[in-house]
């Protein structure tokens, strides 16, 4: 992914948008099970489902230089058949480096929104990546363009070495 070099002074100004996709490797479909916008357009049309094999993509829109400071939001699919929900969740406010975060969430446990926010805060880079709940789970974006693309994907584990 290149880099494309803007002061923050001047990405105050010109920022758009975040490019999202979605790549579906988990062996399951994935259904949208909600999503959370902490700064950007409220009306995004995330991929309400993906299917294996297959990326869903989008455009989460910061917003007009007198609404919206930023595109920061989250998603989170359910894995069809299994139940175990995943977390997207990307950060590329106008005046600092974009970030993202994801992570799996056990199948009973509801989406703590707060906690996803915090995590995505404190624990959030340019590129995460995570085992957890059975899967690999990767997602990248380009920290200083204005307009990023954020890609994301969602793996079944590695398979154990034979001995």
């Amino acid at each position: 992914m290149a880099s494309c070099q803007i002061t923050a002074a001047n990405r105050s100004k010109t920022h758009k948008h975040t490019r999202g996709k979605i790549t579906n490797n988990s062996q399951h479909t994935l259904s949208l099970a909600g999503s959370k916008v902490w700064e950007g357009s409220q009306s995004t049309d995330f991929p309400k489902t993906i299917e294996h094999r297959k990326a869903g993509e989008f455009t989460h829109d910061a917003g007009s230089e007198d609404g919206w400071v930023g595109s920061i939001a989250a998603v989170a699919y359910t894995m069809l058949g299994d139940g175990r929900k995943w977390v997207t969740a990307w950060s590329n406010p106008r005046s600092r480096d974009s970030k993202v975060f994801t992570d799996g969430v056990d199948e009973d446990q509801p989406i703590d929104w707060d906690q996803i926010k915090t995590q995505l805060d404190k624990e959030g880079k340019p590129m995460y990546q995570t085992n957890s709940h059975g899967c690999r789970a990767g997602i990248l974006i380009d920290p200083k363009t204005t307009s990023p693309d954020m890609s994301a994907f969602i793996n079944p584990p590695d398979p154990k070495p034979a001995k």
